[in-house]
């Protein structure tokens, strides 16, 4: 992977709320305007919920423009059209979006930025060893030291055990390794990628010389992916291993996003 940035947090609502507001009034426009965690009646530091993929990806567009400008956008209608997306009620320049990955924007992670930062460590307390890192095992939360039907789960993940059927404000929960919380748990994360049950399926598009760099998932699919475990899931569904697909119109009260954005 090229070097990158992850939120230390999932995006709140407060945050979603003030780019949205701001996105509006600047030609930007939505399917779903999101709402205060689960159900609207949350605190704005909550996780925001009920956004779609497509809106995820126009609202990113929208943060960089108004953090850094226009040119920043990472979101294009192709590699050779490079209008910035700007309507998430545009389905078809949505679903086929350019992702320029050499902007400094804001965007949603890679599967495999995902998940490595999920797992990583620096110790080998409860991980396996891949070269010279040490990641979380897959049956295990993100920053728990522990499988998942332990009393870890809990310390670092809101989950149907200990959530009480709802979100709770970003941040709460000890976080992983990389100081990163809520990677288990709390909402659902929208990740860029196209999904396949076969997660490595497409490699051979992002291969070079014996190593794939910055994959991006399924060559085509209707489904984009989802990771980390909600509230309203089982510890065992909080695991770093567990993966999903959804539409990318889908807008659930258990699912948001966290922001990513290159460094190179």
């Amino acid at each position: 992977l090229s070097p990158y940035k992850l939120g230390k947090t999932e995006v709140p609502y407060k945050l979603w709320k003030e780019v949205h507001d701001w996105a509006i009034g600047n030609g930007y426009m939505f399917a779903n305007a999101g709402v205060k965690g689960k159900d609207g009646n949350g605190s704005e530091e909550e996780p925001v919920t009920s956004v779609s993929w497509r809106d995820c990806i126009v609202w990113c567009n929208a943060y960089t423009q108004k953090i850094k400008g226009e040119e920043e956008c990472v979101y294009r209608k192709s590699k050779t059209d490079t209008t910035v997306l700007k309507d998430a009620n545009d389905t078809t320049a949505c679903d086929a979006v350019y992702a320029d990955m050499s902007k400094k924007g804001f965007r949603l992670p890679t599967e495999a930025e995902w998940e490595y930062a999920a797992r990583w460590q620096s110790e080998s307390t409860n991980a396996d060893k891949y070269g010279e890192v040490w990641l979380t095992k897959l049956n295990s939360a993100s920053g728990a030291k522990d499988k998942w039907d332990t009393a870890e789960t809990g310390e670092v993940a809101w989950y149907s055990g200990n959530a009480d059927n709802e979100t709770h404000p970003v941040g709460e929960k000890r976080s992983n390794a990389l100081g990163l919380h809520d990677m288990s748990g709390n909402v659902w994360e929208w990740c860029f990628d196209r999904y396949d049950n076969n997660p490595t399926a497409n490699d051979g598009a992002y291969e070079s010389g014996g190593f794939v760099t910055d994959p991006q998932g399924a060559a085509s699919s209707n489904a984009r992916v989802e990771r980390g475990g909600s509230w309203d899931d089982d510890a065992r569904d909080c695991v770093v291993g567990k993966r999903l697909g959804d539409g990318p119109d889908r807008s659930l009260d258990n699912l948001g996003l966290r922001v990513a954005m290159s460094k190179n």
